[in-house]
């Protein structure tokens, strides 16, 4: 099979990201023309601050995380009867290798950062020698527009995405790209968290700038040096730097001071009460912003909120409200831009066993329970232990106690019985 032109030109050697900061590529959120991630400003609120909040990061984490956790399967619907649809070239595509480079781990974490950050996560459907979707490579949304396309009668018609690279624009096709969406307002495009809730990032980045002042001057409160001699705005100048560079930052606390003559230095002290309100801001930020995305406070760090009656209850809720709805928006979007091919028989389903998974005496209850009823086989149950199947064919049958039946033999027995009639009375 000859190689395509794309597959026989030399790769070209990546400029590092600060390096590629200084061409303006536009951007979604505040900042458009800058894509380093040396933000120092508390003010700046965009996606690239916003992680540099620890409850954001967290929280993006933990969205992140779970739903790489979550095999993805390909489902074919049969009557009734849900089968993995491995002959399809895509179900190793999604399950196995995205991309000559990722797992399958490494690319859904990947696109759910992107999602649950920016609001939106790209990834490029590559043909090749597996069909349509040999390749899925994940595109970074700083980078990417999205616009609607309209008919003659105003209908919107399809999506068209740009996109800026080191090369130019390149604009590509709804069958092109696959999208993942977080909350709207236009249907087609998510909107970016950090701006939903940029008081609170914009607060929380206030605190980190002041707690890192704060460990920079001595690590302590301001000191004041005073004196009674007429000194030159110069030599304040100097004796400030001076100061700053020998005594100041936590490395040099402790270390003693040699004042100059006539100078003496006083410590103004700090308030509790300001240090304990910085504290309880501190603690508030986590709460705000894990309400913001959604997740229990307590699955992020927030101690406060975590007592011996609720854990339980918490993982629960995280799973119900936070991770199903992420769940759906993830097999939804593979199914519109990908399974949709196949037919409406086929579709996607992450699984969330492994994050429902209980203690040895839950999951043994409840699989002597499934066994009794006939539901599961005992190779079944052994696949979900992740123990050796076994080979005796009476492995991959379903059993039942004795003395269950069906209603229909039930009610053949009922009747057959004398004096008893067809309403069982006699």
């Amino acid at each position: 099979m000859p190689r395509s032109k794309a597959q026989t030109t030399k790769p070209t050697k990546r400029a590092p990201r600060k390096a590629a900061a200084a061409k303006a590529y536009p951007m979604r959120a505040v900042d458009l023309g800058n894509l380093a991630w040396s933000i120092e400003s508390a003010d700046a609120i965009s996606a690239q601050t916003a992680i540099r909040v620890t409850a954001i990061l967290a929280c993006v984490r933990f969205i992140a995380q779970s739903l790489a956790s979550c095999p993805i399967h390909v489902m074919r619907s049969n009557n009734g009867r849900r089968l993995d649809a491995r002959d399809l070239p895509v179900y190793r595509t999604l399950a196995k290798r995205p991309n000559f480079w990722m797992s399958s781990y490494e690319w859904t974490e990947i696109q759910a950062h992107h999602c649950a950050l920016w609001g939106s996560a790209y990834s490029r459907i590559v043909p090749g020698d597996r069909g349509f979707a040999t390749q899925l490579v994940p595109l970074h949304p700083s980078r990417m527009k999205e616009r609607l396309l309209f008919d003659r009668a105003g209908i919107p018609q399809a999506i068209e995405y740009d996109y800026w690279s080191p090369d130019g624009v390149r604009t590509f096709s709804q069958n092109e790209i696959l999208h993942f969406r977080w909350l709207s307002d236009n249907g087609y495009s998510g909107l970016v968290p950090a701006e939903l809730c940029g008081t609170a990032v914009a607060l929380a980045r206030k605190l980190d700038v002041a707690a890192a002042a704060y460990w920079d001057n001595s690590a302590r409160p301001d000191v004041v040096l005073e004196t009674q001699e007429s000194i030159p705005d110069a030599a304040v100048a100097a004796l400030r730097q001076q100061w700053r560079e020998m005594y100041g930052g936590s490395r040099n606390r402790g270390a003693t001071a040699v004042l100059p003559k006539k100078v003496t230095a006083r410590v103004v002290e700090g308030s509790s009460r300001e240090a304990a309100q910085f504290m309880e801001l501190r603690k508030s930020i986590v709460g705000e912003i894990a309400r913001a995305f959604g997740i229990p406070a307590t699955l992020i760090g927030d101690a406060d909120m975590a007592k011996y009656s609720n854990v339980e209850q918490e993982f629960l809720s995280a799973q119900v409200f936070t991770l199903l709805p992420w769940q759906r928006r993830f097999e939804q979007a593979i199914d519109r831009s990908l399974l949709s091919t196949y037919g409406d028989d086929v579709y996607c389903k992450l699984d969330n066993r492994g994050l429902l998974r209980g203690d040895t005496a839950a999951r043994a209850a409840l699989y002597q329970s499934l066994f009794n009823m006939g539901s599961i086989t005992p190779n079944e149950i052994r696949g979900l232990e992740d123990f050796d199947l076994l080979e005796e064919p009476a492995a991959d049958q379903t059993f039942m106690q004795l003395g269950f039946s069906t209603l229909a033999a039930a009610a053949q027995t009922q009747q057959t019985q004398p004096g008893v009639s067809g309403n069982g009375q006699p």
